[in-house]
């Protein structure tokens, strides 16, 4: 059971921050607003994921005596992820609720 929550938590780590996007465009509907901002949060993740398991790989296969501190990249990457998505979200939100303050149109 403890292996099994090892396993989910990584998963939720790494790939969890690709949720945000298609949560906010399909789910709720969003097309404009923080929904491009997630976008591109969604695409620059998939990028950065897929370049941090390069240099992993690569001193897996040369088998590096440092090896395992370069495990951190993947891990590094998906927790920005999920503060950046989180910051788009929360930032969107206060941002729309300044602009029904003050009056402006939607």
């Amino acid at each position: 059971m403890r292996e099994a929550f090892g396993i989910f938590s990584i998963v939720l780590l790494l790939f969890g921050g690709l949720a945000f996007w298609p949560l906010v465009r399909y789910g709720a509907g969003q097309a404009d607003g923080a929904a491009v901002w997630l976008k591109w949060q969604f695409y620059c993740h998939i990028a950065l994921l897929a370049g941090a398991f390069v240099p992993v790989l690569y001193y897996y296969a040369i088998e590096h005596p440092d090896r395992l501190h370069v495990l951190i990249l993947p891990y590094a990457v998906g927790a920005l992820s999920w503060m950046s998505a989180l910051a788009i979200l929360i930032g969107a939100g206060i941002w729309r609720r300044i602009g029904k303050k003050s009056g402006a149109p939607d």
